[in-house]
């Protein structure tokens, strides 16, 4: 059964009318990437007894795993918890997505960890079942996905294609992002990214989506095979609009109303070349000018 067969779409949000008189605040607040998102995903929320043998793999794993090694699993009341303590920090695993992701036939899966904060600054770990047992391979940078869809690779691999949090490098915001091993070397793609106008200047001042007070956010994509070489293709709808003020727009943590002036829908469609997300031409010049960080 492929991949698309098994997907399930969640109701899709409503746009219109949302961001009339809410603060800027309010609007423009990290969440995870996916908490707001519609559409077919292949991620879920692993139920007790898989949380339970993936933190075990965890915790018990030598590789080093940053902020997850040497944790250990919360109790309450006598029960484990999807909770984990690590020497840094608390974490807790929120989703997981299977898959083939190193090689043609490997029964692997990605555990996402998040803090306990709006945004997930966590860890992405890539386990490996083997001999009836999850094991921890490593550590995947930059790369916390929340929606996620597997697609086919050369040689039966998988990649993962997600909406995912920035990166520590990247503005504030979210990502879609691709996750994909050749010959056992990991590479993470970011093909677009979608800054939150409030937190922009933080990281880049002066910029153009500053200067020009937009904010585009993605609410839901498709994964239809656009080409018709039975092998599925991405679009993502996503809302951008035009807030009025200036400068102030891009100080964050500033609790103001902030009118939006205009909005308008941007659909960005990308062909699956068997390695990456290929956007179309409107979707190329639409991403360089309004997804590339600037």
């Amino acid at each position: 059964m492929s991949a698309a067969s098994h997907r399930s779409s969640g109701p899709r949000r409503q746009t219109a009318g949302v961001n009339k008189g809410l603060t800027l605040l309010a609007l423009l607040t990290p969440g995870f990437a996916g908490a707001q998102f519609s559409g077919p995903s292949e991620s879920h929320v692993p139920r007790a007894a898989e949380a339970d043998a993936i933190i075990r793999a965890v915790c018990s794993s030598g590789t080093k795993l940053g902020r997850l090694t040497g944790c250990r699993q919360v109790v309450y009341e006598g029960r484990p918890s999807p909770e984990i303590l690590g020497p840094q920090t608390r974490l807790t695993l929120s989703t997981v997505r299977s898959g083939s992701f190193t090689a043609a036939n490997q029964k692997e899966l990605l555990a996402t960890f998040c803090t306990e904060t709006e945004s997930c600054s966590g860890e992405t770990v890539l386990l490996r079942h083997t001999r009836g047992q999850w094991q921890a391979v490593g550590l995947v940078p930059d790369f916390l996905p929340g929606t996620c869809l597997t697609y086919p690779k050369p040689g039966g691999a998988q990649a993962a294609v997600c909406l995912s949090e920035n990166a520590r490098n990247e503005p504030i915001g979210s990502a879609l992002k691709i996750a994909s091993w050749t010959g056992g070397k990991l590479k993470v793609e970011t093909v677009a990214l979608f800054p939150l106008l409030a937190f922009r200047d933080w990281f880049k001042p002066r910029s153009a989506q500053c200067a020009g007070r937009w904010q585009l956010d993605p609410f839901s994509w498709d994964d239809r095979d656009r080409n018709a070489d039975r092998v599925p293709d991405l679009t993502i709808l996503a809302s951008r609009t035009t807030y009025q003020g200036g400068s102030e727009l891009c100080k964050g943590g500033m609790a103001f109303n902030a009118q939006a002036s205009g909005s308008v829908r941007n659909d960005l469609t990308f062909v699956w070349t068997g390695e990456t997300l290929r956007p179309t031409g409107n979707t190329a010049a639409i991403r360089d000018k309004y997804a590339r960080g600037q």
